[in-house]
């Protein structure tokens, strides 16, 4: 709720901050935390989940709605970048290829199509090593989003 609240600018960061006083002080540190990761950037409820198990894995931060382009050729903007690992994290639902809101016309097979084409050009970059992706069933697996970025070199505790 935080990211959706920001990224719609619905309230400030530091009306956050300020409403953290009337936070019962048993509680105050779990909401501190929230509140400091809050971010406008999170582009769906999935990403924000991404983050925090990041964040509960020791991950180093990433990079939200990182670009990835070249002139005269088409944009990318993924999810989640690590840079120092070369390491994209997109997170993926189903709806993407089935729900005929998000797909706009298009079939199953042409929105299965166009993302296997985003990811050829995304991993036509040196720096991208390696491109993971997360559902939201992987994302409810805290182990399994351990192992996920620590096979493709990311760290955690």
């Amino acid at each position: 709720m935080i990211d959706a609240a920001l990224g719609r600018r619905l309230v400030l960061p530091e009306m956050l901050v300020d409403e953290l006083s009337a936070v019962d002080p048993k509680e105050h540190a779990r909401a501190d935390r929230a509140v400091a990761m809050g971010s406008p950037l999170s582009g769906s409820p999935a990403e924000s989940i991404g983050r925090v198990r990041f964040r509960q894995v020791g991950a180093p931060d990433p990079v939200q709605q990182q670009e990835f382009t070249r002139p005269g050729e088409r944009r990318v903007v993924v999810d989640f970048w690590f840079p120092d690992q070369g390491v994209v994290v997109e997170v993926d639902g189903r709806a993407k290829y089935e729900d005929p809101a998000l797909l706009g016309g298009r079939t199953t097979a042409d929105a299965h199509w166009q993302e296997k084409r985003r990811e050829d050009f995304l991993r036509s970059f040196p720096e991208v090593r390696f491109v993971v992706r997360f559902s939201w069933a992987d994302l409810m697996d805290l182990e399994a989003v351990r192992a996920a970025l620590v096979r493709v070199g990311i760290p955690c505790r």
